[in-house]
């Protein structure tokens, strides 16, 4: 799938761009970044490269490229892959008590939105909402919905995709004392 807007282009991610992914994703890792540019959001985890390379030859993982840079990338899988890292394992526990729509998220058929990063550079120039838009295009009328985590001490990332996005606020859970809220959103029946 290849979609362009002006300078910008959104296509699946292949094996050349595991590394641009790899240097995306350390940069916003929590670890690596100062408590003033925390601020901004960031990543609480980091994927190998064997589970970005998984993620992408899956579901995929979207790219926005600037200019011929990835400039920012968006991971989408399925609950079988996330059973084996903490925090979306414990999400996944969730899913008969939490409803959208009135009804659990286990009965829909759903994927897992994230992990997202974009290059500091290139923020506020609505690549977030492309990825998102070019995403939910490429899994449409495979998946009833999206959901995804946003970690309760990361507001930007929250107020991004409730505010910006319109992403809905189902449930909590927590994880090691850190809360984390549960987003959903319906995606295109195809």
């Amino acid at each position: 799938m290849l979609v362009k807007t002006s300078s910008i282009t959104f296509r699946r991610a292949a094996g050349a761009d595991y590394p641009a992914i790899l240097r995306l994703q350390s940069a916003a890792y929590i670890a690596n970044i100062s408590q003033e540019d925390r601020r901004e959001g960031f990543l609480s985890a980091l994927f190998t490269l064997e589970q970005v390379s998984a993620v992408a030859e899956d579901l995929g993982a979207m790219l926005a490229i600037v200019e011929g840079h990835v400039a920012g990338f968006l991971c989408a899988s399925r609950g079988e892959f996330n059973r084996q890292l903490p925090v979306p394992a414990k999400m996944l526990e969730c899913y008969d008590h939490v409803r959208f729509e009135g009804k659990p998220l286990s009965s829909f058929t759903s994927y897992l939105y994230g992990p997202v990063s974009l290059d500091r550079e290139y923020r506020r120039r609505g690549l977030l909402r492309g990825l998102y838009e070019a995403q939910k295009r490429d899994l449409a009328g495979r998946f009833e919905i999206g959901v995804a985590f946003v970690s309760r001490s990361n507001p930007h990332s929250l107020q991004a995709h409730v505010a910006g996005l319109g992403m809905k606020e189902v449930g909590d859970f927590e994880v090691q004392g850190n809360a984390y809220v549960i987003l959903a959103f319906r995606l295109p029946p195809g």
